[in-house]
């Protein structure tokens, strides 16, 4: 069981892949593996779900929506492969939302959705609608604000961006509340610009982390762990 953020980090380290909410294998993910009362806490101190931006920070694992668009974490050791093949999986389209949104999290070391929104769709003083893909440009302005959210999931499972810290909003005390707010960022920025060429094919490349997962996991299926990883 996972009952301290050293216990998490070694989980993911030992496994190399670990989703964070549950999903098509049974008893895999840090939800499950959990200790009763300890998945979510008041404070950086007490909970997984706030054990995950230390871990992040460590850049020992990076995270984002990985699996079937749910967030979990991808070890270091791991990450060159898993991002060799998954942006093989996922080809970015040129003129593509998704290329529009790249190039501005490219050009910082990171971004929170509430800067890219205004990065992109400016304020009632400055717009960058000219240069929108179409699906992008709205008449109105709330759908086209809305419309960020599936881009970034993409771009998350295609290995194109991550999350590399939460950002929380303060009391004029100072107390911390909320549940935080996802920096974006290249795996590029937070782990060197060769991280994602391994000297082996994306095919091999899936083929090592399946063979990793099978020999973690010796009870479920080749199958299973395919579907979890695609």
């Amino acid at each position: 069981m996972i009952y301290s953020r050293r216990i998490l980090e070694e989980t993911i380290e030992r496994i190399g892949l670990l989703p964070f909410f549950s999903n098509n294998i049974p008893g895999f993910s840090v939800e499950e593996m959990t200790e009763p009362g300890l998945l979510f806490g008041g404070n950086e101190f007490d909970g997984a779900w706030e054990w995950k931006g230390p871990v992040i920070r460590s850049i020992n694992a990076a995270y984002g929506k990985f699996f079937r668009r749910k967030a979990g974490f991808v070890s270091a050791e791991a990450l060159p492969d898993f991002l060799n093949y998954r942006r093989h999986a996922y080809p970015l389209a040129e003129g593509s939302t998704e290329e529009l949104i790249l190039e501005v999290i490219s050009n910082c070391d990171g971004i929170t959705s509430t800067e890219l929104r205004r990065e992109i769709f400016g304020t009632p003083q400055r717009s960058r609608k000219a240069d929108m893909p179409v699906d992008l440009v709205s008449g109105k302005d709330k759908a086209s604000r809305g419309s960020l959210e599936t881009p970034l999931q993409r771009l998350q499972m295609s290995g194109r961006i991550i999350i590399s810290d939460f950002e929380y909003k303060h009391t004029r005390s100072g107390e911390r509340y909320g549940w935080g707010i996802a920096r974006f960022a290249t795996p590029e920025s937070v782990y060197g610009r060769g991280v994602a060429r391994p000297a082996r094919t994306p095919a091999s490349s899936f083929a090592m982390i399946v063979k990793r997962l099978s020999e973690q996991l010796p009870d479920i299926s080749l199958h299973q762990i395919r579907r979890l990883l695609v």
